[in-house]
């Protein structure tokens, strides 16, 4: 359901399989800076956990990595969590992204 939500996101993709638990969401348009980009998801995050929604960027060992992925926030659900609390999730996230990429 949440994988559904957040397709949409101006300025960001969902990664993934709808039925996986984890996923993730990438810039769709790097800056043309890893550093700018690392921030902005990192603003991104911060912001939804001010409101009480718990995120994190997905680190790579970036000398170690031979092919380096993406930069993207790893977003991750639990079974237990209601359709309420993944609406506003979903919600958070969305409103959030926007705010800080458009």
């Amino acid at each position: 359901m949440i994988h559904e939500a957040l397709q949409g996101i101006s300025g960001l993709k969902v990664v993934g399989e709808s039925f996986s638990l984890a996923f993730h969401l990438h810039l769709e348009d790097s800056t043309g800076s890893r550093k700018t980009d690392v921030k902005l998801l990192q603003e991104i995050i911060n912001q939804c956990m001010n409101k009480r929604i718990a995120l994190t960027q997905a680190y790579y060992l970036e000398k170690e990595e031979k092919c380096l992925p993406s930069l993207s926030i790893r977003v991750v659900v639990t079974v237990e969590q209601t359709e309420e609390e993944l609406e506003r999730a979903a919600s958070t996230i969305k409103e959030t992204a926007e705010a800080i990429l458009l």
